[in-house]
């Protein structure tokens, strides 16, 4: 049976990052499926995902249509009910606030709160520097961290905001390794 791998794409610079890692995922025979906040689909498209993985992708916690299947009705459960794998990419400061403290008004972090005890919970932060480098930032950080989430990054280098320094977005490659190190 293929490991299910659910990720969820947030709102910042570094989504066009998470097609590679999808593409890589879907090419290692893993079940991939997508969820994306509303400001990540500002940044990629939905459709980019759903050619990849073959698989709709879900970007409200509100079904489409008030009939049909379970995924259909209720999409904050499903598909993250039957993750083996949760990658959350890029993890915005929003995104590890939201996740560390139990929020869930968006598709990404509903979907978190579903998972089931024994899914591998991953984020990867990418942000501005100075968002890095905000204490609370790293207390949130601390907080996934302590909750039994891997965390994955952020690396040093450029950023598109044109700085440098941490808050880079690791490679697609290693962080579809690490997924894939969680499921097989």
């Amino acid at each position: 049976m293929k490991p299910k791998v659910l990720i969820g794409v947030t709102g910042g610079i570094a989504a066009y990052k998470s097609a590679e890692v999808v593409s890589q995922l879907v090419k290692a025979g893993c079940d991939t499926r997508v969820v994306m906040t509303e400001s990540a689909t500002k940044f990629v498209g939905p459709l980019t995902f759903a050619a990849l993985t073959r698989q709709k992708v879900i970007t409200s916690i509100f079904p489409d249509t008030a009939s049909g299947t379970e995924d259909v009705i209720y999409p904050h459960l499903y598909p993250a009910t039957e993750a083996d794998a949760f990658a959350v990419l890029p993890a915005t400061a929003d995104a590890i606030a939201k996740l560390a403290n139990g929020f869930g008004d968006d598709i990404v972090c509903c979907s978190a709160l579903s998972l089931k005890n024994n899914c591998k919970r991953i984020f990867c932060p990418a942000m501005n520097t100075q968002m890095w480098d905000q204490p609370v930032v790293k207390e949130n950080t601390r907080r996934l961290l302590r909750l039994g989430w891997h965390q994955v990054g952020p690396e040093m280098g450029r950023l598109a905001c044109g700085t440098t320094g941490y808050g880079r977005m690791s490679a697609p490659t290693a962080i579809a390794q690490i997924i894939l190190n969680s499921v097989f």
